[in-house]
């Protein structure tokens, strides 16, 4: 107990010596007598992957002094750290260990997570610091936003993500995806499950009213069966199962400046939820004016690899997580922030273009024509003029240059 004690002590003391070296803190004069105040130190936790320190900056200290001292706790601590906070309060992980620079895809690993049948769309995020691979379920957080600069790992994310699924929960979910950069989903072509490819704006919007269609009949069965959502109406004897359905678009920012796609997006975010209909975008800029309010408050969970600036960051993670995405380095691909019910580091399991193809292998079937049902609308025609009113992706209390 006493060991334990002078330990805290210590690594508290290392703390206040970054301040002191830093010169975080305030200098005044109480009457006569000269003051120094450093932030103080709320709470110290010694946890097994990290110690974690919460400290609070005195009412007048500018926390640009943080952000311009960061070399000092990295002088301090190493560079195995991470400094979050909103100008008041902050909380500093120093990692025991650091996160591999290259983990790859553990096919056994990720096939014991995945049999776990409670979780309805169990989506692979990256492995932490203790290389624990976490994981969540799309179920209650139907709506994913990946984004970061080119480079950054957002395409080795997607392929993580769609390949678990497609191998590990065959037969249980229906894949539309859409690849306007024309650079990546070509992999999934012919694999059973996978409704549509598209590479073009054009067959998006059809593939789109498709899935209008398909929302709108699964929210009829709500009334007509006295049910609350879809898995509700599953559970019930004598009826065709409805399968979960997961629409994946890469840079939808070439989307934003169609009104009749951006309106049916809004409607698959905002109600897909109940009827196990599930969406992914991908962006590599943040642009602040993709979404509008709707759909950016329906985008519950955001990974974010490296992006260009703090602005940009604050866009896809909000202001108030505190974490940075532009401090992640360029030589760090597959390093990302997710934000869920925290906002946490990971690593993005490495799955390399070869091995992605022989996993993919036992999935592949002979082409069949996409059929479209007799009662969807295909005359309108595609909308090429930007003439949709919308906002930024931020979060309430985020930051933007807009």
């Amino acid at each position: 107990m006493i060991k334990k004690l002078y330990n805290n002590y210590i690594y508290k003391a290392r703390l206040k010596n970054a301040f002191i070296v830093a010169g975080i803190y305030l200098d005044f004069k109480k009457g006569d007598t000269p003051v120094r105040r450093f932030p103080s130190i709320g709470a110290f936790h010694n946890k097994e992957d990290c110690l974690e320190y919460v400290f609070y900056l005195p009412q007048g200290l500018n926390p640009e002094e943080i952000e311009k001292n960061r070399y000092v706790f990295a002088q301090t601590f190493g560079r195995n750290f991470e400094l979050q906070g909103d100008g008041l309060k902050y909380t500093l992980k120093v990692f025991k260990k650091e996160l591999a620079e290259k983990i790859n895809f553990d096919l056994a690993e990720i096939e014991k997570r995945m049999s776990n049948k409670k979780m309805i769309v169990p989506i692979v995020s990256g492995y932490d610091a203790l290389g624990n691979l976490i994981m969540y379920d799309m179920a209650p957080d139907p709506n994913l936003l990946v984004a970061g600069e080119t480079g950054s790992g957002k395409s080795v994310m997607l392929k993580a993500i769609l390949i678990s699924l497609m191998l590990f929960r065959r037969g249980e979910i229906e894949y539309y995806l859409a690849d306007l950069k024309m650079a990546q989903f070509h992999l999934y072509r012919r694999c059973e499950d996978v409704k549509t490819v598209d590479v073009e704006p054009k067959a998006v919007l059809k593939t789109l009213k498709i899935l209008e269609k398909e929302l709108t009949d699964r929210c009829k069965i709500f009334d007509q069966y006295e049910v609350e959502d879809i898995t509700e109406y599953n559970e019930l004897k004598g009826v065709v199962k409805k399968k979960s359905i997961l629409f994946c678009v890469d840079e939808v920012v070439m989307l934003k400046g169609n009104a009749k796609a951006m309106q049916i997006i809004e409607k698959l975010v905002c109600l897909g939820r109940a009827c196990l209909m599930f969406v992914i975008f991908s962006v590599q800029r943040p642009d602040a004016k993709i979404f509008d309010g709707a759909i950016k408050a329906n985008l519950t969970v955001r990974y974010a690899f490296r992006h260009a600036d703090k602005t940009n960051s604050n866009i896809t993670l909000g202001s108030d997580s505190g974490a940075d995405a532009s401090k992640i380095k360029k030589s760090q691909k597959g390093k990302f922030y997710m934000r869920h019910d925290e906002t946490i580091l990971l690593k993005a399991p490495m799955i390399e273009k070869e091995e992605a193809k022989e996993l993919l292998k036992p999935l592949k079937k002979i082409p069949i024509p996409d059929e479209v049902p007799e009662n969807v609308d295909q005359t309108e025609p595609f909308e090429n003029e930007f003439d949709v009113e919308v906002t930024d992706l931020t979060l309430p209390g985020s930051e933007d240059d807009e």
